[in-house]
């Protein structure tokens, strides 16, 4: 009787060893092939991480070249920045200034911002301000108004954003600040008014929080990475607004 329980268990394990060693021989398989896909992915984000970057880097510098004549300054706009928190400006996350200069001397500084009452959520916009407290531009990053309705704020959409370069405010609580529906200066769209009413209102606060502490923002430290090498930032040449558009 023992005899044939050995047999039996001696045919089982018999059996059951190649599917044994089959499923530990994929499991191995498997191990390695995630292995090379982890460290092939590592691979080309490690060799693409500064090409992003500088297409990064391009990209601010077309849009801050829509909204501040290159001409204007002879500083690298996109690594003299300064950092800045301040309810005024939309949210608590911090927001990055950059500074245009000319000869030393600041001309103007866009600023990065947020219109918190869009009417799907935040707004957030680039607005520059030249140095007598007039807009120089504005433009929009990031939103989720409704298509073909709230996403007219885009330039590439249409040219409402552009209603605010050269405007300035008189004081602190200048009516003219608003959409037409509320008898201010600017348009709204047809059947779509809380999305310029939230942008018109993000604008006029920071251009009032930039007036009121420019005094004390402009002296801090820089607040940027490094400076990209001369040869790089030569070859990124000035888009015009136009070609910004597009």
């Amino acid at each position: 009787m023992d005899g044939n329980n050995s047999d039996k268990a001696n045919k089982d394990n018999t059996l059951k060893s190649p599917l044994t060693i089959a499923i530990s021989k994929n499991t191995k398989i498997l191990a390695l092939f995630a292995i090379a896909c982890t460290l092939a992915v590592s691979l080309v984000s490690e060799l693409t991480k500064d090409r992003i970057k500088v297409q990064e880097q391009q990209q601010l510098l077309r849009t801050l070249h829509s909204i501040i004549e290159p001409s204007r300054y002879d500083n690298d706009i996109a690594n003299d920045c300064i950092m800045m928190s301040a309810p005024e400006l939309g949210s608590n996350k911090v927001k990055t200034a950059y500074i245009a200069r000319k000869a030393g001397e600041v001309v103007a500084v866009a600023i990065t911002s947020t219109a918190p009452q869009g009417y799907n959520g935040n707004i957030d916009f680039i607005m520059a301000i030249n140095n007598d407290g007039s807009v120089s531009g504005v433009r929009v990053l990031k939103h989720q108004e409704t298509p073909g309705l709230g996403d007219k704020i885009e330039i590439r959409k249409s040219d409402w954003i552009k209603s605010f370069t050269g405007k300035r405010i008189l004081s602190e609580n200048d009516r003219r600040w608003a959409v037409s529906k509320d008898s201010g200066m600017f348009d709204q769209f047809t059947g779509a008014t809380i999305t310029p009413r939230a942008v018109v209102k993000g604008v006029k606060s920071t251009l009032n929080y930039f007036n009121q502490h420019k005094g004390s923002l402009i002296p801090r430290p820089n607040a940027c990475g490094e400076a990209l090498s001369t040869s790089t930032t030569k070859s990124i040449s000035p888009i015009s607004e136009a070609a910004n558009e597009q």
